[in-house]
């Protein structure tokens, strides 16, 4: 069941969080869409406006560049292969190569997955690719990636530290590309169709995205990256991925897994694909966001609570830290059974 309002107790609540627990300014972020998702039942309220030209709300089927939540679906992906045998999450990147680099044998599925990896955050010569200031990604593709790999000294992480980086993923979508020969765009078509979800790297956002100058950004083009941050999608599909979640549907299932890691010298965990918050009770937040040169997303959910939260919104700016305000006013400050 959906719900939609515009003025309820919900909403009030949402606007109280907005105003003193975020920064959020509609001449910074001029709209963004909300959904709460509880049981079986799921909450949508709009904010703002589509653009600084255009006054109607965002609904949810509007498309927005999602970036990093990209990675959960690549995630999926990878899943899907090993489900079928394809895939180890133990096999390492050189059992991949033409010409295997030992430096990386350390380097796993896993450990690509799970941001433990070891891979730096860019390639050391990132400077020659970065041609776009606000298309980063256009120029890199999948045999530059190569090049990098074989000439790439791996330093063993044997501690398991986590080092967020887009290259664990653009490395998943190389070797989904060696398995299969199949594009990226290919892989999300073939898997998303029996799930009924959509989301594609060649569809166009139909809500315009805003910079830090708070003026209009074209959207991200992406070739290798495109499994890491390159997907466009709506909230309708996001509510459906996360109730696919929250349902642990087998596929799904294994990504609510939880990997211990460190970060310095604090413990902590990871998802497969997902970033892992402890929240009291011995409870987990399964959250990710995704931010472009003029979109922001977030994703969070409480797997035993039922919950969850979706936010997209028209500027790079965001909305953060909203996402995890709402979802722990859900939860009655994390103290709900």
């Amino acid at each position: 069941m959906v719900l939609s309002a515009q003025e309820d107790p919900v909403r009030r609540e949402i606007q109280k969080l907005i105003r003193y627990e975020t920064n959020i300014r509609y001449d910074r972020t001029p709209g963004f869409i909300i959904a709460m998702l509880e049981k079986d039942t799921t909450f949508i309220f709009s904010f703002g406006r589509r653009s600084l030209e255009d006054s109607l709300p965002i609904n949810q089927n509007d498309l927005f560049e999602v970036g990093g939540l990209t990675k959960l679906y690549t995630a999926l992906i990878v899943m899907e292969l090993i489900d079928q045998g394809r895939l180890d999450l133990n096999q390492s990147v050189p059992h991949f190569m033409d010409t295997p680099n030992p430096a990386l044998d350390s380097c796993t599925i896993l450990r690509l997955l799970t941001h433990t990896s070891g891979l730096p955050k860019f390639p050391a010569n990132w400077g020659d690719f970065e041609k776009e200031a606000n298309n980063p990604f256009a120029h890199f593709a999948l045999k530059e990636l190569e090049t990098f790999l074989n000439g790439y000294h791996h330093p063993v992480n044997s501690k398991q530290e986590y080092l967020y980086s887009h290259l664990n993923f653009v490395v998943l979508q190389w070797i989904l590309n060696k398995i299969t020969g199949l594009p990226y765009e290919d892989h999300l078509r073939q898997f998303l169709q029996p799930f009924l979800l959509i989301a594609s790297t060649e569809m166009q956002p139909t809500v315009p995205g805003y910079g830090y100058d708070i003026k209009k950004k074209p959207s991200w083009t992406s070739l290798a990256y495109s499994g890491s941050i390159g997907i466009k999608t709506s909230l309708a599909d996001l509510i459906l991925f996360c109730r696919l979640t929250l349902n642990k549907q087998p596929l799904f299932k294994p990504l609510l897994q939880r990997i211990p890691m460190r970060i310095g010298k604090n413990k902590g965990w990871v998802g497969l694909g997902w970033q892992v918050l402890p929240v009291p009770k011995n409870r987990f937040v399964y959250a990710h966001t995704g931010r472009t040169e003029g979109h922001h997303s977030f994703v969070g959910l409480l797997p035993e609570t039922g919950t969850a939260v979706i936010i997209l919104s028209n500027s790079a700016y965001g909305t953060d830290p909203l996402g995890l305000s709402i979802l722990n006013m859900m939860n009655q400050n994390w103290k709900r059974k």
